[in-house]
């Protein structure tokens, strides 16, 4: 195979990896009526995308602090209380998620209404999702296209839909915050909801096949999520029609 060929495969499957994360974003801009513009939002996807280098780092320092070893050939989770191991992975993946707009987008003047922070907070989950799909399906597509097609479309109805349900969750407390003097303790509650959904997420994944209907219960959670999302997004829009 020559190297065009061979660039031009890796670019489609790349594009593949990356697709799930942009559906959910052109989805969640559509409930957005006063759209933010689009070089904001490509920072924040961008910035999305890199937080998944803190993130890596946040986990191996935790491994590091609670079991020792080192992370040079990669974060060994082996003797670690797995609740407690979901809980912090959750709680770091969130937060981080969170810094991004909170260091790109927070003081900026478009910043301009409480909607906008649920649709930056998916705008960030969806970048970090779509470098968390490279890192699970691109190297499948090399081995079985039909298995890295799989994964990515499990991904596309999963975690990705995770990542984007859980920081909105987060937007929606940083939103609160606009109406109250008592932003950091809104912010921090809505990372601490978020980190318990997406750690229950993440168990609930690991325990399916051994639990009766466990996949059901995967999809009743995200279901919960999606609820609690949209009308978290029509109280928002709501406010400010009536302040309009």
């Amino acid at each position: 195979m020559d190297q065009a060929a061979l660039i031009g495969i890796n670019a489609s499957y790349l594009f593949l990896t990356f697709l799930p994360p942009v559906l959910w974003l052109m989805f969640y801009l559509r409930e957005d009526r006063h759209p933010e513009p689009k070089l904001l939002l490509l920072l924040t996807f961008v910035g999305g995308m890199m937080s998944v280098v803190l993130a890596i780092v946040g986990e191996c320092l935790f491994v590091q602090l609670t079991n020792g070893g080192s992370c040079r050939q990669g974060i060994d989770y082996s003797g670690q209380n797995m609740v407690t191991l979901f809980l912090a992975i959750a709680f770091i993946e969130e937060y981080a998620k969170y810094l991004v707009v909170k260091l790109l987008i927070l003081r900026r003047k478009d910043f301009d209404e409480p909607v906008d922070a649920m649709i930056y907070l998916i705008t960030a989950a969806l970048g970090f999702a779509a470098v968390e799909n490279v890192l699970f399906a691109f190297p499948l597509f090399h081995e079985n296209l039909r298995l890295g097609l799989e994964i990515t479309t499990n991904r596309f109805l999963g975690a990705n839909l995770l990542h984007a349900l859980s920081s909105a969750i987060v937007g929606f407390f940083l939103a609160r915050a606009w109406f109250s003097p008592y932003r950091h303790h809104f912010v921090a509650i809505g990372i601490i909801i978020a980190s318990l959904l997406h750690a229950s997420f993440n168990y609930l994944i690991l325990i399916r096949d051994g639990l009766p209907q466990g996949t059901l219960y995967v999809f009743l959670l995200l279901l919960m999520m999606a609820i609690v999302v949209f009308i978290d997004f029509e109280r928002l829009r709501g406010r400010r029609e009536l302040e309009d």
